[in-house]
């Protein structure tokens, strides 16, 4: 029996070395595949850290342009207001400049522009009031030279400026209406003062 015992141990010396042999090729064949997942799941995350990245950049750089938009639109606004607001307070302080030049103001505005004939300078009681006693003929001897004459009224309600009439014609020379008038040009000027 001892020969059958021999040969039953190395059945089961054979038998445990296989299993053994097996349960090792399997233990490798799992270690393979578990670190092909790993290196599939290093990639896949590479890749997905990746596309995050540029999706992170690419709303990163839509907010630098919307905000650049923004910060445009603020700073063109806030120039344009303070353009609007200087071009107001060139108005206004024409209008409180001492009466003697006040009077030079709108005489020289007058002489420009005058036509070559007769006509009306409709002024405000206020600014009227401002002129010094001979304005009138002062004003006529400087346009006498283009052969025209003008006459006082005082028809206007608000001081500033002043409107010529020839007939059916009128030329708005109030202060608003000749800033209005070059307001364009006026801007650029301003501009270039202030921002350039």
């Amino acid at each position: 029996m001892a020969g059958l015992e021999t040969i039953l141990e190395k059945i089961a010396k054979d038998s445990d070395n296989h299993c053994a042999d097996i349960i090792a090729a399997a233990q490798k064949e799992a270690d393979a595949m578990r670190e092909h997942a790993r290196e599939q799941g290093r990639t896949a995350a590479s890749a997905m850290l990746a596309r995050t990245q540029t999706q992170a950049d690419i709303i990163i750089k839509r907010a630098n342009s919307s905000a650049q938009t923004i910060q445009s639109r603020a700073v063109l606004t806030e120039k344009v207001a303070i353009i609007n607001e200087v071009l107001e307070q060139a108005a206004t302080r024409i209008k409180e400049l001492p009466d003697a030049e006040y009077a030079h103001a709108i005489k020289t505005l007058a002489v420009k522009y005058a036509k070559s004939e007769s006509g009306i300078i409709c002024l405000s009681k206020t600014d009227a009031a401002r002129l010094p006693a001979r304005f009138e003929e002062d004003l006529n001897a400087s346009i006498a030279e283009k052969g025209g004459s003008l006459k006082m009224e005082t028809t206007l309600q608000n001081p500033g400026g002043f409107i010529l009439k020839y007939g059916d014609i009128e030329q708005n020379c109030t202060f608003e209406a000749l800033i209005e008038a070059k307001k364009d040009e006026l801007k650029d000027m301003i501009n270039q003062i202030l921002f350039g």
